[in-house]
């Protein structure tokens, strides 16, 4: 139990501490399938499905980032792990820098991947109707715009087994759930604090995302968020979508851990 809920979690490999953060659309620790036994080479990896999402339990708390903020420093402190390399994709990448905020000195190094600092009100209504639609009819309603808006159809014509494998855990959500966590991103914003971010950041985007964290275009936010975080870094991965930790794994990986080699002091024993 992490306070009030049955919290899932896997811990592998050695080295320096590096937490990963999932994001709602795919909503588990497995959306680092193609990570983790790349990074627990080299790092002690850290991953765990958000309260009411994956395998983790609901519990009292709402689903929101908030929450997820107080339930990650909970279970760091759990660990007893004092000081991390914090990766969020999306969903988490809000965490991840809501993290970063309240807990600057347990943040090592951040990687924030396909992910912005506050969703722009362009897009609310096309996000209110995917909660009004997804709340009305279940995870089915929006599974197939979200196939076709998260993978280009090259990937998916080549790799079925992943899309299948996505499919169903996006379909296992709980519709309630993932709309209650997509209402609250609506509200959410770290774009005037980011300059208080010290600690050595990287930006990994997809140059062909058009989700909605993306902004006005495939780069706006990825750009806005290497202009807000002083003397961060910023990776673009050529034809990659929302996921390129998934359609673009071995580049992504490579540049990942390029940029924590050099930026992250192995831990002493």
């Amino acid at each position: 139990m992490l306070g009030d809920f049955q919290c899932a979690y896997d811990r592998v490999g050695e080295g320096a501490d590096l937490t990963l953060l999932h994001s709602v659309g795919l909503s588990t620790r497995e959306g680092w399938r193609y990570q983790i036994p790349a990074l627990a080479k080299h790092f002690r990896v850290l991953s765990f499905d958000f309260r009411g999402l994956g395998q983790s339990e609901q519990g009292l708390r709402p689903s929101r980032v908030d929450t997820f903020v107080h339930d990650l420093e909970n279970l760091l402190a759990e660990l007893k792990i004092s000081q991390t390399v914090v990766m969020g994709i999306s969903l988490g990448g809000f965490v991840a820098q809501a993290f970063a905020l309240q807990r600057s000195e347990a943040v090592s190094a951040l990687v924030l991947v396909s992910t912005t600092c506050g969703h722009l009100a362009m897009n609310a209504p096309s996000r209110n109707d995917r909660i009004s639609r997804v709340r009305k009819l279940g995870m089915a309603a929006a599974a197939d715009q979200q196939l076709e808006k998260q993978f280009a159809p090259e990937f998916a014509a080549t790799h079925p087994d992943v899309i299948e494998w996505y499919k169903g855990h996006y379909l296992a959500n709980d519709p309630l759930v993932y709309a209650d966590v997509l209402e609250d991103l609506g509200r959410v914003s770290f774009c005037d604090r980011l300059h208080e971010i010290r600690c050595p950041t990287l930006i990994v985007a997809g140059d062909s995302d058009k989700s909605v964290v993306a902004g006005q275009g495939p780069l706006d936010s990825p750009t806005k968020l290497k202009n807000l975080i002083a003397d961060s870094n910023l990776a673009i991965i050529p034809d990659a979508k929302h996921y390129p930790q998934i359609d673009h794994a071995d580049v992504f990986n490579a540049v990942v851990l390029d940029f924590l080699r050099r930026k992250v002091k192995p831990k002493l024993c």
